[in-house]
Order: C-alpha cells, then sequence, then structure tokens
C-alpha cells in the first residue's frame, strides 16, 4: 500500500480520507477472498471506496463470451430507473479486452481516440441516462479459459489520483485474486441469482436454482446445477469447483434422483426451461 501513500498530488481536504476509504476497502476484499467476510459486502466497499457510482464484478468464459455477474453495486441500488444490469466491457473495448494482461486497466477517458473498431453504442446510451462520463474496465485475470475483472462507472472523468490509486492497488487485488479461496466464485453466483430471482416459487414447476430449492439440492448439487445452466460441461464444472470429473458426476447420481432426471441432456433440459428469471444480459454476450 505504499505506492498510494505516494501515488501524486492529494488535495489537502479530501486526500487522506479517500486513501484512507481506499486501504481499508482492500484490506475487506482480501479478507473476503480468503473467506472472512462477504465478496459481495466487500466488492461495494471497494467500488464505493473508489469513488464509484455503480460497478460489477464479471466472470466471462472467453469460450462463449458469457458474462456472468458474480457481484454488482449501485449508489442508487433499486431507487435508479436505469440501475447497472449488464456488462459493457466486451461492447465497448472488443478484441482489446478479449486476452488482456493481468492486473492491466481499460479506461473509457484514455483509450477511447485509440480503439479501431466502433464500440457497442449501449454504453453512451447507459451513461446519458445515469448522467455518467467515465467508465473503468479492471482485469482481474486475463484468462483462459475465463477472464474475470471488474467495471467502475464514475459521474466525471476519471482524475489523476485515481488513475494512480488504480496502478497502485490492481496488481494487489489481482494477486489476491488468483489465491482466493477455492469455490469463493461459484459460491458468490447462485447468491446473485437468488438476489435478482426473487419471485422464484418452491414448489412444482418452480425453478431448481430458486431461493426456496425445491429439489432439495445441497450446497455442492446447487453449484454444480447453476454451473451446468451457464453452459459448462461436465469436465468444465469440475474445473470450476476444483473438484475431479468422478466427483462431479457423483453429485450428477443424486441430483438425477432428487430432481426426477435419468441423464445429464434431461438435467439440463430441465434447468433451462424451467422459469429462473435470468436476464438477457446472462444469455448473450457483453
Amino acid at each position: 500500500m505504499s505506492n498510494l501513500a505516494q501515488s501524486g498530488s492529494v488535495d489537502a481536504t479530501g486526500g487522506n480520507s479517500f486513501e484512507t476509504g481506499v486501504i481499508e476497502a482492500m484490506a475487506d476484499w482480501c479478507d473476503a477472498l480468503q473467506g472472512g467476510a462477504s465478496l459481495q459486502d466487500a466488492f461495494a466497499g471497494l467500488a464505493a471506496g473508489l469513488g464509484a457510482e455503480a460497478g460489477m464484478l464479471v466472470r466471462t468464459h472467453l469460450t462463449s463470451c458469457k458474462p456472468i455477474r458474480i457481484a454488482v453495486w449501485d449508489r442508487h441500488g433499486a431507487s435508479s430507473s436505469s440501475p447497472l444490469s449488464t456488462s459493457f466491457a466486451d461492447g465497448f473495448f472488443g478484441r482489446h479486452v478479449s486476452r488482456p494482461r493481468s492486473a492491466s486497466v481499460w479506461l473509457l477517458s484514455t483509450h477511447e481516440e485509440n480503439l479501431s473498431d466502433r464500440p457497442d453504442p449501449a454504453l453512451g446510451v447507459w451513461q446519458e441516462r445515469r448522467g455518467l462520463a467515465d467508465f473503468a474496465t479492471l482485469i482481474l485475470a486475463g484468462g483462459p479459459p475465463v477472464r474475470d475483472h471488474i467495471e467502475l462507472h464514475f459521474t466525471h472523468p476519471v482524475p489523476d489520483i485515481m488513475q494512480a490509486a488504480f496502478a497502485a492497488v490492481l496488481p494487489t487485488m489481482a494477486r489476491t485474486w488468483a489465491s482466493r479461496q477455492v469455490g469463493l466464485v461459484s459460491r458468490s453466483m447462485p447468491n446473485q441469482h437468488a438476489i435478482r430471482d426473487p419471485g422464484s416459487r418452491g414448489t412444482g414447476g418452480g425453478s431448481l436454482l430458486g431461493p426456496a430449492n425445491p429439489a432439495r439440492l445441497s450446497r455442492a448439487e446447487f453449484r454444480v446445477c447453476f454451473l451446468l445452466s451457464r453452459g459448462l460441461s461436465v469436465l468444465g464444472v469440475a474445473k470450476e469447483l476444483s473438484v475431479c470429473e468422478a466427483t462431479v458426476r457423483s453429485h450428477l447420481r443424486s441430483i438425477y434422483a432428487k430432481t426426477e432426471t435419468t441423464n445429464l441432456a434431461e438435467l439440463v433440459f430441465h434447468l433451462l426451461s424451467s422459469p429462473q428469471g435470468t436476464s438477457d444480459a446472462d444469455r448473450s454476450c457483453a
């Protein structure tokens, strides 16, 4: 953290409090990645500490270009008429972030003129609705097979002190992300799904992945089903959960019995056809 304390000019009225806020947010972030705190809460503190208006922690499977929201924070929350609900990184930066370096930063205000391809206009439309002026993508892991990144949105162009803060804290963020507790991401993604799907029913015909958990899946079985519903193969699920393929297949046998399905194809069909409240942003490339 010593780099942050030396990161350029800081005004006398707010600099110290800004630095303190970022350092505290980083401590919470590191604690959450080892299972000592909620990842959602730590991410919210990080985004707020960095002065963002809204932010999203995203995992993208690079073979299918499917962004999955791991954590989301919006300063205005549900009261906003245009809440942050989708990932903009690929739509704006395109091929430039398809295989980025870990701990690299992509900033709208400094990269816009250097982009050779025409960016998707969706970001500009959303920014206008929210009165936002800048957008940062912070790369935690560049892949393959997945890219993990943070998107932050700001009401004003990101100042030099904020860019210095990014440069100071991002290498540490990327290192702690690489050494995070096994299964942390897969645990967080189902939690986000439950938040987005408050109306799921727990009775017959309801979502298998709804918060009521109608099939009474164990936590491990729930994670397997969630990842299958996001397009991962059995081998992909095993890699994501850091277990062997035989363990996943053992979970599947129990899942088949609980869901009254007989094979993987039938289970996936059941997962995708049940009303899960999945948004278009989760189904398409960002």
